[in-house]
């Protein structure tokens, strides 16, 4: 597992839809902010990783509907995510990175941007 290099924050999307600023220093890795020995990661840009529970289909945690709709910003067809995500920053020089709050928080208007069931200003 990289190591961390800075501090910042990561975001941690429940399937209920709720969502947590985390925050990510040198002392904190993706199995912590899961809860999980075994972790996954997709990689959603080239500052961007999610994070999910490797043993989350065959543990039957819940679909994460609003971790998926946020994969799905990046990639065309996701697959669907079970359980907790967490989004960090990317690697460098072996080192996983954290988020800013800016980035963080711009994933939270992105998921809300997107998701239909948000009311709309009336014209």
């Amino acid at each position: 597992m990289p190591t961390l290099l800075q501090d910042g924050y990561a975001l941690l999307v429940q399937p209920t839809g709720g969502f947590s600023l985390l925050d990510w220093d040198a002392d904190t890795c993706p199995q912590d902010a899961l809860g999980t020995d075994q972790v996954r990661s997709t990689d959603l840009t080239t500052q961007l990783i999610m994070w999910t529970d490797e043993l989350a289909v065959p543990l039957g945690l819940p679909v994460n509907a609003p971790a998926r709709q946020l994969l799905h910003s990046y990639q065309d067809n996701p697959t669907p995510v079970r359980g907790v995500a967490v989004f960090t920053g990317s690697t460098r020089d072996g080192a996983l990175l954290g988020l800013t709050e800016d980035q963080a928080l711009m994933l939270v208007d992105r998921y809300f941007s997107r998701h239909r069931d948000v009311p709309r200003p009336r014209r």
